[in-house]
């Protein structure tokens, strides 16, 4: 018997892969995704599982993606980022180009912020490329988008387990955070952003001076800070099932090869699919059925 599932998928740059194993693993498993809720990366790759497309042709994607052009600067006259978009949007148009949120196979939000009134933004529908590039842009690294000024969502809700219990509150929500980290990992091997990336060798020679050394160590405050608001948000939202992959230590833009993290998703959401069988018991699900359903309008 199939079961359904919402998915509340948080950021955490390319990080966001594990997100893909995670999928592949519930649906080897007979799982069926009713709906899925992204921030940021979680956005992103949310947003092209939603369209019906495979695990494992994304993660190919994705490799095609470093191999012909990766992170670039996208400095200019009326772009205030340190990266563009460009190989991002040539790389997602296979996947994407062209659907609205109502083409979408399975039901997807992204979140954003706006800048000019300071509030996260639902998006719900529109064009899916643009929603995208909002729930991703990164203040000074992406940039904004729209009249709203609408940046990465995880800057007010690093995980949308709210945004993806709405879709129906009788089903188990299954969170997936980015920010858990080796056992032996510490703050000398945190990588300055777009180290590893093609913007070698220039990072690299950064990365060896003070500036470097203060770069690290804002890279490690906004890990900490970011991985504390998440901790928080479930705290409160209380997602039925937590799956943590190991992959904190991965740079949030760095070159990477998809595989390790395609299956350290998949790994994570195995050793929790015992968890997610007893979220749907007769106990469990009444409860979420007279918790959350009072809140629906």
């Amino acid at each position: 018997m199939k079961r359904e599932v919402n998915l509340a998928l948080g950021g955490g740059g390319v990080r966001g892969v594990a997100h893909l194993g995670v999928v592949q693993c519930l649906l080897d498993h007979d799982y069926t995704i009713n709906g899925i809720a992204g921030t940021s990366a979680g956005g992103l790759f949310g947003a092209t599982i939603a369209a019906g497309n495979s695990p494992r042709d994304i993660a190919a994607a994705v490799d095609q993606f470093f191999k012909e052009s990766g992170f670039r600067s996208g400095i200019g006259p009326s772009n205030f980022s340190l990266i563009g978009t460009n190989g991002m949007i040539k790389a997602l148009e296979p996947l994407i180009q062209g659907k609205s949120m109502k083409d979408l196979q399975i039901p997807f939000v992204a979140t954003a912020v706006s800048l000019k009134t300071g509030q996260e933004i639902i998006i719900k529908d529109g064009d899916v490329m643009q929603a995208v590039l909002a729930t991703i842009a990164i203040p000074g690294f992406f940039p904004s988008q729209g009249d709203q000024v609408l940046v990465d969502g995880g800057i007010l809700d690093p995980v949308p387990v709210d945004s993806a219990r709405e879709f129906d509150t009788s089903l188990p929500i299954v969170a997936i955070v980015l920010h858990k980290q080796p056992a032996d990992f510490s703050l000398n091997d945190i990588k300055v952003p777009l180290e590893n990336s093609l913007l070698e060798p220039l990072v690299k020679t950064i990365s060896r001076t003070r500036l470097g050394e203060l770069m690290r160590h804002l890279t490690a405050t906004v890990d900490v800070s970011t991985h504390m608001l998440s901790e928080l948000r479930i705290e409160k939202s209380k997602p039925d099932v937590l799956v943590e992959p190991i992959v904190g230590h991965i740079g949030l833009l760095q070159k990477i090869e998809s595989q390790p993290l395609f299956d350290e998703g998949y790994r994570a959401m195995e050793e929790n699919l015992e968890e997610l069988d007893q979220a749907y018991s007769l106990v469990n699900s009444f409860k979420r059925i007279t918790k959350y359903a009072r809140s629906q309008p």
